[in-house]
């Protein structure tokens, strides 16, 4: 279940503070994307927290203690995915980050090329850090 607290940013109703799982911060203007991602990573066991544009993820960044995972597009009007990534890893030292791109990008590691699948997703995510990444932590 997502709730909104402090405008458009979507957190869980797990407090991801406390969370004893990944936190992924998965950010693209397109609210069908956030809502099938969201459910395919839930179902992995991550806490997924959503925002519509870098401004929205930033406002997440500040307000959260811990993001572990970013999920962005590569670009956003006026700043790159690597720039948000960036600026987030200021108050998140051990952030990772998976960008999106559109058709004929040229694929290379950490960039999701659309169409991609849930699939996808879950394999592009299991190819970072795996201490980053997996859905339980110790």
């Amino acid at each position: 279940m997502m709730k909104r607290i402090a405008g458009p940013v979507a957190i869980p109703t797990v407090d991801p503070v406390t969370a004893t799982c990944a936190i992924v911060l998965f950010v693209s203007p397109d609210p069908d994307l956030r809502a099938v991602a969201t459910r395919v990573l839930a179902r992995q066991g991550y806490v997924v927290l959503t925002a519509a544009h870098a401004g929205h993820a930033l406002l997440a960044g500040l307000m959260l203690d811990r993001i572990d995972i970013l999920i962005s597009e590569v670009a956003f009007d006026g700043m790159t995915g690597a720039a948000l990534a960036d600026r987030l890893r200021r108050n998140h030292a051990g952030l990772r980050s998976l960008f999106m791109a559109d058709a004929g990008t040229v694929k290379r590691d950490g960039l999701l090329v659309r169409p991609f699948t849930g699939d996808d997703l879950l394999a592009e995510l299991g190819a970072l850090s795996p201490s980053a990444t997996s859905p339980q932590t110790s």
